[in-house]
């Protein structure tokens, strides 16, 4: 999969902020691959991020820890955000966007390795405002 540097960094520029959600990358993806880009393609994307090390999937934790890294390979991370874990819904099994926009099925947490590369993407001239999605509104900005 052929991940385009902007998309790259703005992924990684949310991440180094707070853990993102299933929904996260979903706006961001289709804020450059469309609208009509299907969650199959943002799982996708999410599991480029894990397998290049840029990224560790987990969730909520039900506890003060707040968020919990998955103890699982990516196959089993990945058929978690399709079909559901815990009390969240797997995109294969959102009736509609807005359940998708709700759900907490996922959380990724940026590495010392996806920060080290937003670092790179940065110091190569790299900015929020240079790496703009095509389909993202004006108003957004």
């Amino acid at each position: 999969m052929k991940i385009e540097n902007e998309l790259e960094f703005r992924i990684l520029y949310d991440l180094d902020d707070d853990w993102m959600p299933f929904w996260g990358f979903m706006a961001l993806v289709t804020g450059f691959w469309g609208t009509d880009t299907p969650p199959e393609k943002v799982a996708d994307v999410i599991r480029w991020f894990a397998e290049s090390g840029l990224v560790t999937l987990g969730a909520l934790a039900d506890n003060e820890v707040g968020w919990a890294a998955w103890d699982v390979d990516i196959d089993e991370s990945m058929r978690r955000i399709a079909e559901g874990y815990g009390h969240g819904v797997g995109y294969l099994h959102a009736p509609d966007v807005g359940v998708l926009m709700d759900t907490e099925v996922v959380r990724a947490n940026v590495t010392k390795l996806g920060e080290r590369r937003l670092a790179e993407l940065e110091a190569g001239g790299m900015t929020y405002w240079t790496a703009q999605c095509r389909y993202e509104s004006p108003r957004a900005r």
